[in-house]
């Protein structure tokens, strides 16, 4: 995942990519939370900013027929143009995100922007989905991937002379599970940790703490040692410690 952002606090254009473990540092004012601030806003919300729309001849056919078939490779091609227009409803909300005042993300000639790019592999794919919808009496439909298929099928679970639920509200549905499974793996939900000068020190003397701990029951563990037993051993204790003292 890349990110990119243009006016954006004191961002005046900058990029990054996330990983498993992604560090953001820099001096003061220099833009460190507004990237953070802006990122963490977008994989909050991203499922109500990108947009699905599902083709009206399918509500209509599995309405007919009591089921459908989805072919995913269809919104695949569209994932690109899918987070274009994801980001740019996105940035339109900034202000909400950052409790700002909207002229500080729309001064003249200078916009601000926030892109993501996804490369999108088809190995995601393989695994499986499933989610039914129904109302407190009865469950009306299903929604299922099976592994190794790119095909969504949905089933009604009842009559289709009993299901009363709107068009529009049955196209957010598949639209939602089919946004699940394409975007889900790649857009994760991460802890994020803002760290301070007062944050940093007691970060710093926390690690030295742990540090501390694991050298002294490795002196204790003689040659034997499980390596993931000691880690957990020492992480609660540190963690207990830390939470009574």
């Amino acid at each position: 995942m890349i990110i990119k952002v243009k006016n954006l606090g004191a961002l005046r254009q900058a990029e990054f990519s996330l990983g498993e473990l992604t560090i953001i540092c820099g001096e003061n004012n220099t833009g460190k939370t507004y990237a953070t601030y802006a990122l963490f806003g977008f994989l909050h919300t991203w499922r109500k900013m990108l947009l699905i729309e599902i083709d009206s001849n399918t509500i209509k056919q599995l309405l007919a027929e009591g089921a459908v078939r989805i072919d995913l490779q269809e919104y695949i091609k569209q994932t690109k143009e899918i987070l274009v227009q994801g980001c740019q409803t996105y940035t339109k909300e900034l202000p909400k995100i950052f409790a700002a005042p909207s002229e500080r993300f729309n001064e003249p000639k200078r916009e601000t922007e926030f892109n993501v790019n996804l490369e999108i592999a088809s190995t995601y794919f393989k695994r499986k989905f499933q989610m039914i919808m129904g109302s407190t009496n009865a469950e009306l439909f299903s929604i299922t991937k099976i592994e190794e298929s790119s095909e969504v099928v949905v089933t009604l679970l009842v009559e289709k002379e009993k299901v009363e639920i709107p068009h529009p509200i049955i196209n957010e549905i598949i639209a939602s599970a089919i946004k699940e499974i394409i975007f889900a793996p790649f857009l994760p939900r991460p802890f994020i940790a803002s760290a301070e000068r007062t944050g940093a020190v007691i970060f710093r003397k926390e690690l030295n703490f742990a540090r501390n701990r694991l050298l002294e029951e490795m002196s204790q563990s003689g040659k034997n040692i499980n390596r993931m037993e000691l880690l957990f051993k020492v992480y609660l204790t540190v963690n207990n410690l830390l939470i009574y003292s």
